[in-house]
């Protein structure tokens, strides 16, 4: 049996230095890795973090709809029944001050205003001739021609027939309006939106013939909750937009609001139009919206802030301090309403509260601000 072999190191130089500068690499790697390992978890030591300022609340905001219409605006009617003889304009046109737009038939109103001249003269004449008679009594009596009840009649007469020339002058001033009125004149500057009768018509006293707006201002009219009503006062804003195409709004101005509840849900509201986009057609609807003055919001922070607390009305929030370290408090809960929690107690306007990052917080740990390339882990990108 053959002794076995064994392999003698210094029978082989060559591998010898390779098993050793194998060996070094290897070790150098390892140290190397080591660094790396430590300086990554100090790097990791310091979070990064979202933070943002708890504010008050916006308030309620308050939707209702309204219908916009001119400043001035008329419907234009005859005093008098008559027949529509002359129309002179249409829906659309555009007229001035004192134009006459329509007339009725003035034959009548002329004949009633010669009656009336014919009546104020012969009652004239009746008070001269008594007024004459008295004085003549007068004196007579003086001369001890008639008795002192002739006189009294004959004054009486006399008061009587100038009462009745008042009466008459009076009649013939009616008649010359009425026939002044059988003209229809615009009262203002304007447009006609709407006719309401045809030439040649037999129209009643007081029937619309036309309406006409003016092109001065705009508001807009709305049916308000009593409630907000309460709340609002002359010069409060609002925001007005159309509902049909979502074009952008515009600002009004409250201008009051009627004393009187109708239907006892509703008072009606009016609005100045304030520098509109572009001039609006009268009768749109729009959506008005408003933000009452409800007095001082609380403040609110977004529910991701929040951690468990000790009570079913109390959290705990992460509040970022201006040596960069977060502090842990513990707040007072209100409301939840749309991803805010309303804060009863325990931050202030303007305290920034840790959102998103505080998994593995702890009270006065430092942390640094999240930047777009930023982990929120601790690391950087």
């Amino acid at each position: 049996m053959k002794p076995a072999m064994r392999l003698h190191p210094d029978g082989f130089p060559d591998l010898q230095r390779c098993v050793l500068h194998a060996c070094s690499i290897v070790m150098i790697a390892l140290m190397v890795s080591g660094c790396s390992d430590k300086h990554t978890a100090s790097v990791s030591a310091v979070r990064a973090v979202k933070v943002e300022a708890a504010r008050a609340g916006e308030g309620t905001t308050v939707r209702f709809i309204g219908t916009v219409r001119q400043q001035e605006r008329a419907s234009l009617a005859f005093e008098s029944a008559g027949t529509l003889t002359e129309l002179r304009v249409d829906i659309g046109d555009t007229v001035e001050k004192d134009q006459v737009l329509a007339s009725i038939d003035r034959q009548p109103a002329q004949l009633r205003l010669q009656e009336a001249q014919a009546s104020l003269r012969l009652a004239r004449a009746q008070a001269v001739e008594r007024e004459l008679n008295y004085q003549r009594q007068k004196r007579l009596l003086a001369a001890g021609s008639v008795a002192q009840s002739v006189v009294e009649s004959a004054l009486a007469s006399s008061e009587q027939a100038k009462a009745e020339q008042v009466r008459a002058q009076a009649e013939q001033a009616l008649a010359h309006r009425e026939l002044d009125r059988t003209r229809l004149i615009a009262p203002f500057a304007g447009r006609v939106v709407a006719r309401h009768a045809q030439p040649r018509t037999v129209l009643p006293a007081g029937q619309v013939v036309l309406d006409i707006e003016s092109t001065a201002g705009q508001e807009v009219v709305a049916a308000i909750p009593l409630a907000l009503a309460e709340t609002l006062k002359p010069g409060d804003l609002a925001r007005a937009s159309s509902t049909a195409d979502g074009t952008s709004g515009f600002d009004l101005a409250l201008e009051g609001i009627s004393p009187r509840a109708d239907d006892g849900l509703v008072r009606t509201a009016v609005f100045r139009v304030l520098r509109p986009a572009s001039r609006l057609p009268s009768g749109i609807t729009l959506l008005v919206q408003m933000h009452p003055d409800t007095g001082t919001q609380p403040l609110s922070v977004p529910v991701q802030a929040l951690w468990m607390g000790t009570g079913s009305n109390s959290a705990e929030v992460f509040v970022y301090q201006p040596g960069g370290t977060v502090a842990l408090r513990s707040v007072s809960l209100g409301t939840v309403k749309d991803g805010r929690a309303l804060i009863a107690s325990g931050l202030a306007v303007g305290e920034r509260v840790v959102t998103a990052g505080a998994a593995f917080l702890q009270d006065g740990e430092t942390v640094t601000l999240f930047q777009p390339g930023t982990r929120l882990t601790g690391g950087t990108q």
